[in-house]
């Protein structure tokens, strides 16, 4: 999509997108899907990434949101799955199961609340909080590594508006879900 389609876009007041001919709205739906498929394309690559096993440490495959989460539970004392699903903006039912697959590789333990018996504290093991350390040694090397590729290409200032618009996109979608 060009700059000039762009700017009239989302300087126009009201798109009348129904009273146009199919031509035109053929034409607008290409023109933006273009762009759109660079979105669609990433949001799909990244997730076949976060879900692929990963080795970080220790002989253990796990995916990036197995590594993350137990981070979270090595930083964060007395973590529960409701905290971790709020955080992470999963439902519980997910989290619950990425905490299950964590236990089953003897990286974090559970341990009911004095509180409340509906209520587990989730802790890690030692050799949880071994691959926590190497997974952030690791994803600070990557995350740096990412960024000298990307600077290649986009300014530092580039890369950080790159950043904010997809916080904010991720609030738009998720405004528009709550309507």
């Amino acid at each position: 999509m060009d700059k000039k389609l762009m700017e009239s876009l989302v300087r126009s007041q009201k798109l009348d997108i129904f009273s146009m001919p199919a031509e035109e709205v053929d034409m607008l739906f290409s023109q933006i899907n273009e762009e759109m498929l660079k979105i669609y394309k990433f949001v799909l690559t990244y997730n076949d990434y976060m879900n692929s096993g990963h080795e970080y440490s220790d002989g253990i495959p796990m995916s990036m949101m197995e590594a993350h989460i137990l981070t979270d539970i090595c930083d964060n004392e007395n973590m529960t799955v409701t905290t971790l699903a709020e955080n992470w903006e999963r439902s519980r039912s997910a989290t619950s199961q990425t905490v299950r697959k964590l236990m089953s590789k003897g990286l974090i333990q559970r341990k009911e609340s004095e509180d409340s018996g509906k209520v587990f504290h989730l802790s890690p093991t030692e050799r949880g909080k071994k691959i926590s350390d190497d997974h952030k040694r690791y994803d600070v090397l990557d995350t740096i590594k990412t960024l000298k590729v990307l600077n290649r290409e986009l300014s530092v200032d580039e890369i950080l508006i790159m950043f904010n618009s997809l916080e904010l996109y991720k609030t738009l979608l998720k405004n528009r879900d709550g309507k």
